[in-house]
């Protein structure tokens, strides 16, 4: 994630008619199609409750990202965790593009597009996120990036036409940040410390999320999903690892055998698995449909830290959490 960003979301909207290209041909939608109905739950389709299955699946490989990210970063410096983490992925991407007989752009304004993304949606965020979980919980983290959908209002407001900010969605923005402020009081009290100074860094990660939307927006319209994500992968391991082995030199790292296995899970269950789910169920079912994932990860996030890390799940927190979910639900309304 790890991020659930709507850059992908427009590059996808733009994309489905090319979805073919990369193997992710467009379905139908399900409400319309098969008219089987599961009886006595609501009306649904079958295909939808397997529409939300993935849609579940895909909440938690992302809400694990952060629990796998705390586990490495005991261990494993912040570049190079991130380094690490694009190098599996990157690998990977490039595997499942080739068997998909999938061929990448090759022209320079497009992969100067793609190393924008691999700035500002891969090696900035990463390693903001991962030098962050230093210092504070897993759980917390995945909640401060639920932020993003509010940053992406305020900069859609402020430099494009796509979207305002209405009344509503004003209120929305104004309760999300006051369930930040609510969560990081006690480390505001204590002043400015390494606890604090690591919420802020995840904070910025999610600016730095929404404005890779804006980018993406403006500079890849039309690109299939596949491309961008294997595009981005690629340019943000050119970023992250020289400054691996430059500033943390990693030569004498021996990492434990759960933080080997959270690195390699991190690279293919959060970033490869959960890209390869969200895209077509993105196509299947639309964009507001596939954007509920951002309520799901921050509860995942808060029960994994709690049930395997141990991590205490305070009343500020839930309270937190609930103000979070309230403002990005204005705003996406």
């Amino acid at each position: 994630m790890t991020h659930i960003g709507r850059a992908e979301q427009d590059i996808s909207r733009e994309a489905t008619t090319n979805a073919q290209a990369c193997n992710m041909q467009a379905l139908p939608n399900r409400e319309e199609g098969t008219g089987r109905r599961l009886a006595g739950l609501g009306g649904l389709t079958a295909g939808r409750y397997v529409d939300l299955l993935w849609l579940l699946t895909l909440g938690t490989l992302w809400g694990s990202s952060f629990l796998f990210i705390k586990v490495i970063v005991a261990e494993v410096p912040a570049f190079t965790l991130v380094a690490g983490r694009l190098a599996i992925a990157t690998a990977t991407m490039w595997i499942v593009l080739r068997l998909r007989g999938f061929s990448m752009p090759r022209d320079r304004r497009t992969w100067g597009a793609f190393a924008l993304m691999g700035l500002f949606n891969g090696a900035l965020p990463y390693s903001l996120i991962s030098w962050g979980e230093q210092h504070t919980s897993s759980g917390m983290a995945s909640l401060l990036m639920a932020t993003t959908p509010l940053f992406t209002l305020i900069l859609s407001h402020l430099f494009t036409q796509d979207e305002r900010i209405t009344p509503l969605k004003a209120i929305g923005v104004a309760v999300g940040f006051a369930g930040i402020g609510l969560l990081m009081v006690p480390d505001l009290r204590q002043g400015i410390r390494a606890g604090l100074l690591g919420q802020v860094a995840i904070i910025v990660s999610s600016l730095s999320y929404a404005t890779a939307t804006l980018f993406a927006r403006l500079l890849l319209r039309g690109q299939p999903a596949m491309a961008v994500t294997t595009g981005q992968l690629t340019t943000g391991l050119l970023f992250t690892l020289p400054l691996s082995l430059f500033i943390d030199r990693p030569f004498d790292l021996s990492p434990s055998l759960p933080a080997l296995a959270s690195w390699v899970g991190l690279a293919l269950l959060g970033t490869v698995a959960a890209y390869l789910i969200y895209f077509p169920l993105l196509n299947r079912t639309g964009a507001t449909f596939s954007s509920m994932v951002t309520y799901i990860v921050p509860v995942n996030g808060l029960l994994l830290g709690a049930l395997v890390l141990h991590e205490p799940l305070q009343a500020t927190v839930l309270a937190s959490l609930v103000l979070v979910a309230a403002g990005v639900a204005l705003v996406r309304s």
